[in-house]
C-alpha cells in the first residue's frame, strides 16, 4: 500500500513543483504553500488527520483575513521565480528521498535507480552541474531497458497462458516503455546543461514512471489526489481561496476515510458490564411538545429571543461509545449508520451528528485509554420521533412488544480494485445491542456556578449580609422587601406567572415562615458567598439536563438593598461581560452552559455582587418564575509573587535545616487579611508530597524581629524543616501560599506566593586528635573477658576505648555539644582499615555508640595486637535522622554521615610490649640466685632456679586499662595468673647453651614450670676448667599471641670435682 501511496504522491509533488512560486514571506502564504508537504509526507492516518486539523485551524483562525492571504499570493506570483523555484524543487526532492528510505515502495532495482536520480538532481540544484545526473540517468536507462526486454519476453510466453496473464504482461511492458521515454526526455533536457525550470521537473517525472513500471492500477487514488492539485492551482478571489482550502480538507478527509485506514472491527464498549463512562446501549432521545412562548418576553432584556410554537416538537440527541480496530482508524459521520439485522439503515430517522475520539480517563472495571485507544463517541440526532421512529424502535412478537436491536455499522476500506457497487455496500458491524427510546423532557432547575451547585451558594432569601430584611412585605423592613417567586409545584412550570385566582401557579417564597432562616423553597441564606476573581470567567452550567433550552443572566437588582440605592449604583458602575445590567441586554446562551465575567470594578478592591439566572425549558416553560440568584464575593485580579529559592542548611544547635539567608518578601502593597497554609507543590522523586506541618515558615519585620503571622509588615521569610526525613537530600521543593481577603462571608484570593527551597546536606564534620600525653604508639588493648589469661589454643582479641586517647577539636565539645557525652552517643563512627577479623576475614574495625569502644578480633593463630603495625584511624560524623536518599534502588530514611578531615595513626599494643626482666634489681639480683654446681655424682633431681627470685617489670604498667595478672614484680606471678605461657622454641620448650651460645645443652639440660627452671647435670666425666656458666633459653607468649624470647645467665660451680679430672 505504501508503494501505491508513494507513486501517487509523486504525481502531486510534480504538479506542485510546477507552481512552486506559490510562496510568500507571510505566515499565511507559507501555510498554503506547504500544502505540498501535507500531501507528500502522508505515511499514516494520524499524520493525515493532523494535517487536516492544521488546515481547519487555518480556516477558523484566518477566515477574516482571506483577502490579505490572496493579496500575498498574488505578490508571490509576481516575485522572482528562480530562487523560489529552486528552493521548492529542492524541498520536493528532499521529501521524495525521505519517502524512498521508508520502505520497499517498488522493486529494489527501480528504487536504487530512482534514489540515484534524486541524489544527482539535488546535486544539480546545488551546483548547477549535471554530470552526476547524466550518469544516474544512464544507469536508470539500462534498468528500464532490461525491464522492457523482460516484459516483452513475458508477452510472448503469456500467449498460451490466458487473457489475464497477457494483460498483466502488456501493462508491465507499457509501464517500462513509459519509464524509458521519461528517462530519454530527462536526458534530452540535461543535454544542454542545467535548467532551473525543467531539469528537476523531468527528474521527478522519471522517478514516478520508474516506480509505476513495477506497479499499476492507481487511477482511483490518483484521481482523488488530483482534486487537491486542482484546488491548489485554481481561484483568484477571496471566496475561492477559502473554498480551495476547504476542498483540500475534504479531499484529505476522503483519503483518510476510504483509503489510508481500514476498520476491521467495531464493538459497543463495555455494554455488558458496569463502567463509569456515562454511556449505555440505549439511545434515549428527549422530546418536548412546545408551548407558545417567547423567551425572554421583553425584546430588550437579552440580545435575542427564543420562540416556541404550540404543536411543534423538540427532538433531542444522545451518544454511544464504540471501540474500533485498528486503534488508529479514522471515523467520519458519513461512514457510520445504525443497521438492524435485516440490513435496514435508519438514515431517514436518525442522523449521525458528529464523531470524536474519547479522551477521558477510564476507571473502575474498564480497560482502555490514551488518544488512540480506539474509543469513539458517536452523537446521534433524532430527525423524527413520530410513528416512523416508533415503528423502528419496537415490534410485536407473539402479542408482546419487543425492542428492535441495532448495530453500529462502519463503512470499510475502499480499494481501487473494487467495483463501485461492492464498495458502496461493504460494512463492518458491531454486535446487535442498541435499542431506541424516547423520554419526555423534564423541567430543569438546578445548575452549578464554577462547578459548585447553586443550592450551596448564598442568596438574600431573608436578608442582606448587613441584616436588612428582604422577606418582610409590611412593617419597618418593607422598605427593603423584595419578592422571590417560586412555582407552587416545581414539576409543573409555566410560560407565564399567575399569582392569584384559580389558575395561580406561583407565590412568594413557597413554604417560608417569616423570619425563619431555615425554611422555604430555595432558602440559601445560611450558605457562603462564592469567591470569584475579577476578569476570570464565571461558568454557569445546567449540566446534562433533559430540559434546558437556553438562559441569560442579569444583576439581582431587586435584592440590591444594602444602603439602597447605593449598592445597585455601585454594581451598575462596574463593567460586566454577557450580563444584563444598566439597560444593556444580556447574552442569551442557547444550551446548558455559558460564562459571565466581571471585567472591571472602578478601582474597588472587593465587593459582593448578586446575579440572577433566567432559564427556559425545552417546551418553552420557565425553569423558575423570576429566576434564581446567587451571590459572589469578588476581589481584585489575583496576582502572583515569586520569592525565589532559599538554601536550607543544617544548624547543629537547633538540630534543624534552616534558611541560610532569609528571602526578601515585601507584602506591604497587598490588601489582605489572611493566608492559606503553605504547602508543597507536587510530589518529589519518591512520589511523596511532604505535609504542610513537615516544615515551618517564619516571618521577619524590617528590623529583623520575628513576626508571628504573615501580614503587611513582613519583609522577609525563612523556611525550616521540621521533619527532614520527609525531604530528599539535595532536592528542591516548590512551595506556595495564597494571600486572602475576607469579603463578607467569602474568602477572596488576592495573591499567590511562590517560593522554593533546597535541602543542602552538611559537608563539615569536627576534627579529632590525641589528648595530651597520648601518642599513636602504644594503644593498649583490653583483652576479651578483661583478663590476660593465655588460651589453650588460638589468640584472644580485645577492645580499646577511643575516649581515653582522642579529643574533639582540641576540646570535648563541638558547636556546644559534648560529643563524647553518653547523651550524644554515636555522633561519630570511627574506623580502622584492616583493624579486625570478621568471620575469619580481615575487615574494617568500627567504633560508635555510647562508649566508642572499638573491637579488635583476632582469628585463630592470627594476631593484630602485634605492638608494631601502624594503622590509620578515620571517622565519619553522623547527623541523626536527617536524611532521605535512595540506597540500592530503595528509599532510605535515617542518619547522614560526613567524613572528618582528621586522621590519626595507631598501633595495637599488648601489655607485653614493655615487659622485661629486671635481673639487676636491688635485693633480688638474678646473679645471686642462678648458681648450679657441677658434681662428680650429680643430683638426680637437679637444681631448681626459682622464678620468685627473678625480678621482672612492665614499664607501662600505669597505662594499662587492666592491670590484674600482669602487675607482679617476679616472674612466678605472671605464670601463676596464666598471663604468660611457655611455647615451643627452636630447641624445645627450654634449653641451655654455652656462654658463647654455640653449644646446645652442653652440660645441663633444663625443664620449666610455673615456679622456676630445673637444671640437671648431663652425666660426663669431666667439664672444661674454663667453663664458669651458661645460658638458659625459653619462649613465652601472651594472650594475643605475641611471643617473647627469654634468655637467662646461670653460673656453674665445680664443688666436689677432682681437679685432676678437669680438662
Amino acid at each position: 500500500m505504501k508503494r501505491k501511496y508513494f507513486s501517487a504522491l509523486l504525481m502531486g509533488a510534480l504538479t506542485i513543483a510546477s507552481v512552486s512560486t506559490f510562496t510568500s514571506c507571510k505566515d499565511y502564504d507559507d501555510d498554503i504553500d506547504n500544502l505540498q508537504n501535507q500531501i507528500k509526507d502522508l505515511a499514516s492516518a494520524d499524520q493525515l488527520q493532523q494535517k487536516v486539523t492544521e488546515l481547519q485551524g487555518l480556516i477558523n483562525t484566518n477566515s477574516n483575513t482571506i483577502k490579505d492571504v490572496q493579496e500575498a499570493v498574488k505578490k508571490a506570483q509576481l516575485a522572482a521565480e528562480t530562487a523560489q523555484a529552486t528552493a521548492a524543487q529542492k524541498a520536493t526532492l528532499d521529501d521524495l528521498k525521505k519517502l524512498l528510505a521508508e520502505g520497499n515502495y517498488a522493486s529494489k532495482e527501480y528504487v536504487d535507480k530512482a534514489d540515484g536520480i534524486i541524489d544527482a538532481a539535488l546535486k544539480a540544484l546545488e551546483t548547477g552541474k549535471v554530470d552526476q545526473l547524466v550518469e544516474a540517468v544512464k544507469e536508470a536507462q539500462k534498468a528500464a531497458d532490461d525491464a522492457k526486454a523482460t516484459a516483452d519476453k513475458a508477452i510472448e510466453e503469456a500467449g498460451n497462458a490466458g487473457d489475464e496473464a497477457l494483460e498483466k504482461a502488456q501493462a508491465a511492458a507499457i509501464a517500462a516503455q513509459e519509464a524509458k521515454d521519461a528517462l530519454a526526455k530527462l536526458q534530452n533536457s540535461i543535454g544542454g546543461g542545467y535548467s532551473e525550470t525543467t531539469t528537476v521537473k523531468d527528474a521527478i517525472t522519471s522517478i514516478d514512471l520508474l516506480l509505476k513500471a513495477d506497479n499499476t492500477g492507481l487511477d482511483a487514488l490518483d484521481t482523488r489526489l488530483k482534486v487537491i492539485e486542482d484546488a491548489l492551482k485554481t481561484g483568484d478571489d477571496a471566496t475561492s481561496l477559502a473554498t480551495r482550502v476547504e476542498n483540500i480538507e475534504s479531499a484529505l478527509k476522503n483519503i483518510i476515510g476510504q483509503f489510508s485506514t481500514m476498520v476491521t472491527d467495531v464493538q459497543l464498549f463495555n455494554i455488558a458490564q458496569p463502567n463509569h463512562t456515562g454511556f449505555n446501549p440505549t439511545l434515549n432521545f428527549v422530546q418536548a411538545a412546545e408551548q407558545a412562548n417567547v423567551f425572554p418576553a421583553e425584546a430588550n432584556v437579552a440580545d435575542k429571543q427564543l420562540t416556541f410554537e404550540k404543536g411543534k416538537y423538540y427532538s433531542g440527541e444522545d451518544s454511544l461509545l464504540i471501540r474500533v480496530s485498528p486503534v488508529d482508524a479514522e471515523l467520519t459521520p458519513g461512514s457510520i449508520s445504525l443497521l438492524n439485522s435485516q440490513g435496514k439503515e435508519l438514515d431517514d430517522i436518525i442522523d449521525v451528528k458528529e464523531v470524536h475520539r474519547y479522551k477521558e480517563l477510564l476507571y473502575g472495571d474498564t480497560r482502555a485509554g490514551g488518544v488512540n485507544s480506539g474509543l469513539w463517541v458517536v452523537k446521534f440526532k433524532a430527525k423524527d420521533l413520530g410513528d416512523n421512529f416508533k415503528a423502528a424502535a419496537e415490534t410485536e412478537v407473539y402479542g408482546q412488544p419487543r425492542s428492535i436491536l441495532y448495530a453500529v455499522a462502519v463503512k470499510n476500506t475502499y480499494n481501487t480494485t473494487d467495483k463501485a457497487e461492492e464498495a458502496s455496500t461493504r460494512r463492518v458491524t458491531s454486535e446487535y445491542g442498541i435499542d431506541l427510546n424516547t423520554t419526555p423532557a423534564e423541567p430543569a432547575w438546578d445548575f452549578t456556578v464554577n462547578e459548585k451547585p447553586v443550592r450551596w451558594i448564598h442568596n438574600r432569601y431573608v436578608a442582606t449580609e448587613s441584616n436588612e430584611q428582604t422577606d418582610q412585605a409590611t412593617g419597618y423592613w418593607a422598605k427593603t422587601y423584595a419578592q422571590e417567586l417560586t412555582w407552587l409545584d416545581n414539576n409543573k412550570p409555566a410560560t407565564k406567572v399567575i399569582l392569584t385566582g384559580d389558575d395561580q401557579n406561583a407565590e412568594d417564597r413557597t413554604g417560608h415562615t417569616t423570619g425563619d432562616w431555615n425554611d422555604g423553597v430555595d432558602n440559601r441564606q445560611r450558605y457562603t458567598i462564592l469567591a470569584v476573581e475579577k476578569g476570570k470567567p464565571i461558568t454557569i452550567d445546567f449540566g446534562n439536563t433533559m430540559g434546558i433550552k437556553g438562559f441569560y443572566v442579569t444583576l439581582d437588582e431587586k435584592f440590591a438593598q444594602e444602603s439602597a440605592p447605593s449598592e445597585l449604583n455601585a454594581w451598575n458602575s462596574y463593567t460586566f461581560e454577557n450580563v444584563g445590567y444598566k439597560n444593556q441586554p444580556a447574552k442569551l446562551f442557547e444550551g446548558s452552559k455559558g460564562t459571565i465575567t466581571i471585567k472591571d470594578m472602578n478601582n474597588v478592591k472587593g465587593d459582593v455582587i448578586g446575579f440572577r439566572v433566567h432559564a427556559v425549558n425545552y417546551d418553552g416553560t420557565l425553569t423558575d418564575p423570576d429566576g434564581r440568584s446567587f451571590y459572589v464575593a469578588v476581589g481584585d485580579v489575583k496576582t502572583t509573587k515569586n520569592l525565589g529559592n532559599s538554601d536550607l542548611t543544617w544548624n547543629e544547635t537547633s538540630k534543624k535545616f534552616e534558611s541560610t539567608v532569609v528571602l526578601p518578601a515585601d507584602f506591604s502593597s497587598y490588601d489582605f487579611d489572611g493566608s492559606y497554609n503553605w504547602e508543597i507543590v507536587g510530589a518529589d522523586e519518591s512520589g511523596n508530597t511532604p505535609n504542610w506541618n513537615d516544615f515551618t515558615v517564619k516571618y521577619y519585620a524590617e528590623d529583623g524581629s520575628e513576626v508571628s503571622t504573615l501580614n503587611n509588615t513582613v519583609k522577609s521569610v525563612k523556611f525550616i524543616l521540621n521533619n527532614p526525613m520527609e525531604f530528599i537530600d539535595g532536592a528542591t521543593y516548590n512551595v506556595t501560599t495564597t494571600l486572602t481577603k475576607q469579603i463578607s462571608s467569602a474568602t477572596a484570593k488576592v495573591c499567590t506566593i511562590n517560593a522554593s527551597f533546597t535541602k543542602k546536606m552538611p559537608t563539615d564534620a569536627p576534627t579529632f586528635g590525641y589528648r595530651d600525653g597520648f601518642t599513636k604508639n602504644p594503644e593498649y588493648i583490653i583483652p576479651t573477658g578483661g583478663n590476660y589469661k593465655v588460651l589453650a589454643s588460638g589468640n584472644k582479641g580485645g577492645t580499646f576505648d577511643l575516649r581515653n586517647i582522642l579529643i574533639i577539636n582540641n576540646n570535648t565539645s563541638w558547636n556546644g555539644v559534648d560529643l563524647f557525652d553518653e547523651a550524644n552517643a554515636g555522633v561519630f563512627t570511627f574506623n580502622v582499615a584492616g583493624g579486625t577479623y570478621n568471620n575469619g576475614n580481615l575487615d574494617k574495625a568500627e567504633a560508635t555508640g555510647w562508649k566508642y569502644i572499638m573491637a579488635v578480633n583476632n582469628s585463630g593463630e592470627q594476631n593484630l595486637v602485634d605492638n608494631s603495625t601502624e594503622r590509620t584511624i578515620k571517622a565519619d560524623y553522623n547527623y541523626y535522622d536527617i536524611s532521605k536518599r535512595k540506597v540500592n534502588g530503595n528509599w532510605f530514611r535515617g542518619d547522614y554521615s560526613v567524613p572528618s578531615t582528621s586522621s590519626e595513626k595507631i598501633v595495637y599494643c599488648s601489655w607485653m610490649n614493655t615487659f622485661e626482666l629486671d635481673v639487676n634489681k636491688t635485693d633480688m639480683k638474678w646473679s645471686d640466685n642462678n648458681k648450679v654446681t657441677w658434681k662428680a655424682n650429680p643430683d638426680a633431681n637437679g637444681t631448681k632456679l626459682h622464678f620468685n627470685k627473678l625480678a621482672v617489670k612492665v614499664k607501662d604498667i600505669n597505662l594499662l586499662p587492666v592491670k590484674t595478672g600482669v602487675n607482679g614484680s617476679t616472674m612466678d606471678t605472671f605464670f601463676a595468673s596464666d598471663a604468660l605461657a611457655v611455647v615451643e622454641g627452636k630447641h624445645g620448650q627450654i634449653w641451655t647453651t654455652s656462654t658463647d651460645e654455640k653449644q646446645i645443652n652442653p652440660y645441663f639440660s633444663a625443664s620449666i614450670d610455673a615456679t622456676g627452671i630445673t637444671l640437671k647435670q648431663i652425666s660426663q666425666h669431666a667439664i672444661p676448667s674454663g667453663v664458669k656458666g651458661g645460658k638458659i633459653w625459653f619462649d613465652v607468649k601472651d594472650c594475643f599471641g605475641n611471643v617473647k624470647h627469654i634468655k637467662l645467665d646461670f653460673q656453674i660451680l665445680s664443688n666436689g670435682v677432682d681437679p685432676a679430672r678437669k680438662h
